[in-house]
């Protein structure tokens, strides 16, 4: 529920303040960007695992998947609703008239990044940068939706936590780190996006997010 007041308190918000309405929560949009971007979050979190599984830096086996609703309503749908309205709609929104909109973004990444780092090392969180910031900035920034990085938000976490298990044995799979290389490169803890070679998935997903936007007829994504 308190995510929803979120989003509404926010749009009630833009209207007041900014005297507009807020067409990037627009709600005829809300099921194809959500769905949409349901198949990013997921398939970045499988890619970054398919490439791990293949060259043997993650072990994986079959889980005993338990707890699903949970983590779907509790963690994945809390977290990716409230974090992308404060990162994407607001923050980003704020330093990209400030400063621009690459400056906005850099910026906003960055925070985000550090909002996290009480439970990320180093390089994970260095990751989380590319994994996360940029990739749901642009996200939101080339289709001007926060459904679009809400939808992708929410299933890259649930795919994480609940699908491949990642800091339990809940998941559906069992996904364990080879102890034969650094964290680093395996993901360690932190689950298969916490490895450099995720980054490369999350900038094949950029690229392909600005290729398509491109083709798009051109139109104001930061309003």
């Amino acid at each position: 529920i308190r995510p929803l007041v979120g989003l509404a308190i926010y749009g009630l918000a833009v209207k007041l303040c900014e005297h507009r309405s807020p067409g990037e929560m627009d709600l005829w949009s809300a099921p194809r960007y959500l769905l949409i971007g349901g198949a990013v979050g997921f398939a970045f979190m499988v890619l970054s695992l398919l490439v791990l599984w293949t060259f043997e830096l993650n072990d994986v086996a079959r889980g005993h998947w338990q707890h699903g609703f949970r983590y779907l309503v509790f963690n994945a749908y809390i977290s990716g609703v409230v974090e992308e309205l404060g990162f994407r709609a607001i923050l980003l929104r704020i330093f990209a008239r400030m400063f621009g909109p690459l400056p906005g973004l850099l910026i906003s990444a960055l925070l985000f990044a550090l909002a996290h780092a009480s439970h990320a090392p180093p390089v994970a969180l260095a990751l989380l940068v590319i994994n996360g910031g940029l990739l749901l900035g642009i996200l939101y920034m080339v289709s001007g939706s926060l459904w679009l990085p809400i939808g992708t938000h929410i299933a890259y976490d649930f795919t994480e936590w609940s699908l491949f298990g990642i800091g339990d044995k809940d998941g559906y799979l069992i996904v364990t780190p080879s102890t034969d290389h650094a964290a680093w490169l395996t993901g360690g803890a932190v689950g298969p996006d916490g490895s450099v070679l995720s980054a490369l998935v999350a900038v094949a997903l950029i690229a392909a997010a600005l290729f398509i936007r491109r083709s798009l007829p051109s139109r104001e994504t930061l309003s």
